[in-house]
């Protein structure tokens, strides 16, 4: 009976050593475990947390792709529409340049070389009233031809076109050219009488006055001297008139 008991004892005490390596071995493997959690744990925290970064980053790229696509479009939009105005300017120049030659193949064949032709046609265009056409004419006989006894004739033309035109100022300029550089022709003393009417136009009243009386002084026998009173009489009445006279 002692015996068994003590064989039995024997058995409890092994099985308690057992169940003590057993339950180290249960607290080592809980401890492993917990350790391998709170790991897991951390990681899948950071995993959660790259993975939210990458979101907003690919979010925040895609937003400047778009932003970009946007920009490049309308850049593009703004090329198309600077190569359209290069075009368009291109294309006018270009008709512009067809333009201005095809009127230099028409008009400058119509320019005769020779002398006498040239003066006819000039001639021609100024009695069928076509005054621009005759201006060009009259300036190519007088710059072909300045020693012809007709080019002060032809200049003096040439003005009272401007003066057809109600263009004073221009028809000023060329009879005053007319006196400055043939001041020896027959044709002065008109040049004069026209310069001081286009004066008078121009509300110049102090300047035609004195191209009146300087023409009366020199050409007295002139036909124009002889109207040269009446129209100082004119100026004389309207010099106080401001919106007739400014000078």
């Amino acid at each position: 009976m002692t015996q068994d008991i003590a064989q039995l004892r024997k058995r409890l005490d092994t099985m308690e050593v057992r169940d003590k390596d057993i339950n180290e071995k249960v607290v080592q493997l809980r401890k492993v475990l917990d350790e391998a959690t709170a790991l897991l744990g951390r990681n899948s925290a950071d995993l959660g947390a790259r993975v939210a970064k990458n979101e907003a980053d690919i979010a925040a790229m895609t937003g400047k792709i778009e932003e970009a696509k946007y920009l490049v479009g309308e850049l593009q939009k703004q090329v198309n529409l600077a190569t359209t105005k290069v075009a368009v300017v291109e294309q006018t120049q270009q008709q512009l340049q067809s333009t201005q030659q095809r009127i230099v193949d028409r008009v400058a064949p119509t320019i005769p070389e020779d002398k006498e032709t040239l003066w006819k046609e000039a001639q021609r265009r100024l009695s069928e009233g076509q005054r621009e056409d005759a201006r060009r004419f009259l300036r190519s006989f007088i710059q072909r031809f300045p020693d012809d006894a007709r080019a002060p004739q032809a200049q003096l033309q040439v003005g009272v076109t401007f003066i057809q035109e109600l263009k004073h100022q221009n028809g000023a300029a060329e009879f005053s050219s007319l006196i400055q550089r043939f001041p020896r022709a027959p044709e002065v003393p008109e040049a004069m009488w026209q310069l001081a009417e286009a004066f008078v136009a121009l509300k110049f009243c102090s300047d035609a006055k004195a191209m009146y009386q300087d023409l009366a002084k020199r050409y007295p026998r002139s036909p124009r001297a002889e109207l040269v009173k009446g129209r100082l009489h004119d100026i004389q009445r309207i010099a106080k008139d401001k919106d007739r006279c400014t000078s």
